[in-house]
């Protein structure tokens, strides 16, 4: 390690994300040294020392690479002055400065840290001194804790993000526990964390570092596969993994049970947050169903029923009405079927017969106080407002997120609403549900509406399939392929898929679908030409066209087809945007990753980029357009996007898209199963095409997902008694039992 003294000369170089930066210095020798590292930007009038290595760079030569800097004691008199004169210091101007230098001398700074009083004698009143050694303080100590950060090896961005998160108390919290920064920092995982705690001098066997592993492999690991809960030796399985060796769990598991962070029932582990939010679910849901509404004439329904077909020319299959009337006579119900089968036909009608039946008027906005629509996403929510003629939203929308993500309907105040309609319900995790039904009045009528075979929720839970295994509630199954959906090969083949029975012999191009075998090569190209030929019969590709995937990573994954379909697809290179290994233009087609609820967008939202501009200090942003939804991005938020050209199958849950196109390749096996091809055969509304190996589309479709491990089936049809829980607890969430 050297250490060379200077001062900044300028920067060529910072990128505000991360904090690297090139900058050159002018040592004591009057010499010019370019030094190369992750450091925020610094005062150009104060000496620092720099300590790195020394690295060649084949273009500029020699630099300095920067490990840790900080001021020299010693500063010149004229340098100083500039530093106390500075934008770092408010209401301090050149005179004052000057006053302070000559009265204080070299080692001003020390003098005023270690007694503020001596302020005094240079006129200064009371209230500015206070304020200058506050913006003093401040400012010494978050150089010091970020030169302490980067001796963990933490980036410029991270070291920024924890900063911004403790403060003043950064490094006393980082000591007392840093696998804390698993869960408050995003970016920080367990190997992170325990490299710091490691150079903490933190023992493998330490306490805290055990039960980080347990709360990251329950976490973690099971949510990632999500299961609510796990086993014995799952949990240990999983921990160990963590830990990388073999440690004694017990002290740890033992500890975290008596913070109430875990809870063991039988042999199954659980995070206070899952156990908790499962148990008030199924008490809710268990009151729903059993709850005393308004009672219907089941006859009289009938009769209306009778009359909305005729009214809208069509013919209910017998299936079909007994969802209607089930629907309309039960306080909870569900319509469970797949593509073709009449649910939003369904939805349709027994919205005209309970209109007709309470005498409602679909035209007056005072309906949505009586009547919510919703679905978990917003393209979702699109879909069934096109379908319906009628306004739906969001289950987020529905129960009130605000900015600071919290709802206002809940368990205390619920929502208004006498009919709730949730469609789509595959999709919502036991989190979100529990959020839901906890929102929804006892007398209302609830209708779950959704296709039970598809994927399911990203997040933890099962909650679609574990409401129709427990047999507490009315379901009606659509198994019937109707009139009009019965010439489309893609439901054809979705419900091949479905049931298990697709063989080799239905691996053939006809109507609607396209099967081109192709090899791994072959497939972008074809991809390109298709799209091609579809822009030219008028095809849109950002509201038409949809490539699905089911990895990011690999020559054939999500990144590397948004990269060759932006190139050929955008023509717009000029003006771009970079953040990371991306750079986004004007027309690019785009994915929101997170919730937004602030600027009113949610994960999964496709946008397209509107414009790109410089603000007043020259910084780039970027303006996307969500429908009527014009967003701005400044760079530090573009990790909240990414292209769309190409995204997951998981994403694409509760969209449509005229075209979709999926490729098929053994480098996708070991995800490949029945619910995954089966999701993303059922986005395509007209044309599908599958590219590839078709060897793969019959494997996976006779391969199923591993099940979740849930009891909220257990627990409604009381297999499992539950212990009552306090009220307080409906407002859970998985980040409430996280450790501190």
């Amino acid at each position: 390690m050297e250490t060379i003294k200077g001062k900044i000369k300028n920067y060529v170089f910072h990128n505000d994300e991360n904090s690297y930066s090139i900058a050159r210095i002018i040592t004591e020798t009057e010499e010019i040294v370019t030094i190369v590292g992750y450091f925020p930007i610094i005062s150009e009038d104060i000496d620092y020392e720099f300590s790195g290595t020394w690295v060649k760079h084949q273009s500029y030569g020699d630099q300095l690479k920067v490990e840790s800097f900080k001021k020299c004691e010693e500063q010149s008199a004229a340098g100083l002055v500039s530093y106390l004169s500075s934008s770092f210091f408010h209401g301090i101007g050149l005179k004052t400065a000057e006053k302070i230098v000559d009265a204080l001398g070299p080692d001003a700074i020390k003098k005023i840290i270690q007694d503020k009083t001596v302020l005094r004698q240079v006129g200064l009143s009371a209230i500015r001194i206070e304020k200058f050694y506050q913006q003093l303080i401040e400012n010494q100590t978050n150089e010091h804790i970020l030169v302490a950060l980067y001796g963990y090896n933490l980036s410029g961005k991270l070291a920024m993000k924890l900063l911004n998160k403790y403060q003043m108390l950064t490094l006393e919290k980082l000591e007392e526990n840093p696998y804390r920064l698993i869960d408050d920092i995003e970016g920080i995982g367990f190997i992170k964390a325990d490299e710091i705690a490691a150079k903490l001098g933190i023992p493998k066997d330490d306490l805290r570092r055990i039960k980080a592993s347990i709360l990251y492999a329950m976490q973690y690991i099971a949510y990632q596969n999500g299961d609510l809960y796990l086993t014995e030796e799952q949990l240990r399985t999983y921990a160990l993994q963590v830990l990388g060796t073999e440690t004694q769990l017990e002290p740890g598991i033992d500890e975290l049970i008596k913070e109430s962070r875990l809870i063991i029932e039988e042999d199954r582990y659980y995070l206070a947050s899952s156990y908790f939010t499962e148990i008030s679910l199924a008490e809710k849901l268990i009151e729903l169903s059993v709850a005393e509404g308004k009672t219907y004439d089941v006859k009289y329904l009938e009769t209306l029923l009778d009359a909305v077909e005729i009214q809208k020319g069509m013919q209910y299959t017998n299936v079909q009405k007994k969802a209607i009337i089930t629907a309309l006579s039960s306080p909870i119900s569900i319509i469970t079927g797949g593509p073709g089968t009449g649910k939003t036909t369904i939805i349709d009608g027994l919205l005209e017969v309970y209109r007709i039946y309470n005498n409602l008027n679909y035209k007056n906005p005072v309906i949505y106080d009586k009547i919510a629509l919703m679905a978990p996403t917003g393209r979702a929510a699109k879909r069934m407002k096109e379908l319906l003629d009628m306004d739906a939203k969001t289950i987020h929308r529905h129960l009130g997120y605000s900015y600071d993500g919290l709802f206002t309907y809940d368990h205390h105040h619920q929502m208004s609403q006498d009919l709730v309609i949730i469609d789509e319900a595959s999709m919502i995790d036991i989190f979100l549900a529990q959020k839901l039904f906890s929102a929804i009045k006892d007398q209302a009528q609830v209708i779950i509406v959704g296709d039970v075979d598809q994927l399911p929720s990203v997040g933890p839970g099962q909650v679609l399939a574990d409401l129709i295994d427990s047999n507490i509630l009315p379901v009606v199954r659509l198994n019937e392929i109707h009139r009009q959906a019965k010439d489309s090969r893609i439901i054809q083949l979705a419900s091949s898929v479905n049931n298990q029975n697709l063989t080799s012999d239905d691996l053939i191009s006809d109507n609607d679908v396209y099967l081109y075998r192709a090899s791994a090569e072959k497939i972008k190209e074809v991809i390109v030409k298709q799209i091609q030929g579809a822009l030219n019969e008028g095809y849109s590709m950002i509201d038409d066209i949809q490539v699905l995937a089911p990895m990011y990573k690999g020559d054939l994954g999500i990144d590397s087809f948004n990269k060759l379909l932006q190139d050929h697809f955008n023509p717009n290179k000029k003006d771009g945007m970079t953040y990371g290994d991306k750079t986004y233009f004007v027309g690019d087609k785009v994915i929101q990753l997170v919730n937004d609820p602030e600027r009113l967008i949610m994960n999964g939202d496709i946008g397209i980029v509107k414009s790109i501009k410089h603000n007043t200090q020259n910084d780039q942003y970027m303006v996307v357009s969500f429908d009527d939804n014009d967003v701005m991005y400044e760079k530090a938020d573009l990790d909240e996007l990414n292209l769309a050209y190409a995204i997951s199958i998981h994403k694409s849950q509760g969209s449509e898209y005229k075209i979709v196109m999926i490729p098929m390749i053994r480098n996708y096996m070991h995800m490949l199963k029945k619910e995954l091809i089966y999701t993303a055969i059922t986005r395509a509304k007209r044309y599908l095409i599958i590219l590839g190996d078709m060897n793969l589309l019959v494997y996976a479709a006779n391969h199923l997902s591993e099940k979740r491990q849930t009891t909220l089936a257990n627990r409604l049809n009381h297999q499992i008694e539950s212990p009552e829980i306090n009220d307080d607890l409906d407002d859970l969430s998985p980040y409430d039992f996280m450790p501190s």
